[in-house]
């Protein structure tokens, strides 16, 4: 098997924290939109002149909304469809503030898609060291996204709280087996 690279793993895993960020940009951009056709009526109403670099921004502003509300739309969409699959853990770092976890997706087809989660806190990495140790797996629950098109994705599915590996999601994953 061929030795896989950082880029690998990160090529192909979903992020949904993505959305969240495209979603609140898009409420931005709609507000600057909203703004800008407010004043393009002023502008007109007190010169009787058409505010042409009001238009040109509005369209601006009105085409960047689209577009965060699109990427919110269909990473959501995505997430929604994604289908509950098991991950190998290949990797796991501890590393400025934050984890990295890396494996291998089970894909249906029988195989694998390199994949990576990111998650915060350092603490989260040892945690999830000491689970798979003492439950002797190398496996954890995953998400498979776009499975059906030239671009699948996938994320660990793990939950942390402020920094340190859930306890409700620990007993689940023992409950699960």
């Amino acid at each position: 098997m061929p030795q896989l690279t950082n880029k690998d793993y990160r090529k192909n895993s979903f992020e949904p924290r993505i959305a969240i960020v495209q979603l609140i940009f898009g409420i931005i951009y709609a507000f600057v939109t909203a703004i800008g056709i407010y004043l393009a009526f002023r502008v007109y109403e007190a010169t009787q002149q058409q505010p042409w670099l009001q238009y040109f921004f509005v369209l601006l502003f009105a085409v960047l909304a689209g577009k965060s509300f699109y990427i919110y739309a269909t990473t959501r969409i995505a997430q929604n469809t994604g289908v509950y699959v098991t991950a190998k853990v290949e990797n796991i770092v501890p590393t400025h503030g934050i984890t990295i976890v890396e494996g291998l997706l089970n894909m249906p087809d029988n195989t694998t898609l390199p994949i990576e989660s990111r998650f915060a806190g350092e603490t989260v990495a040892h945690e999830l060291k000491r689970f798979l140790d003492e439950h002797n797996t190398k496996k954890l629950p995953a998400l498979l996204v776009n499975k059906d098109s030239k671009h699948p994705r996938g994320q660990f599915l793990v939950k942390t709280r402020a920094g340190h590996l859930d306890p409700e999601y620990i007993n689940s994953l023992i409950t699960d087996k």
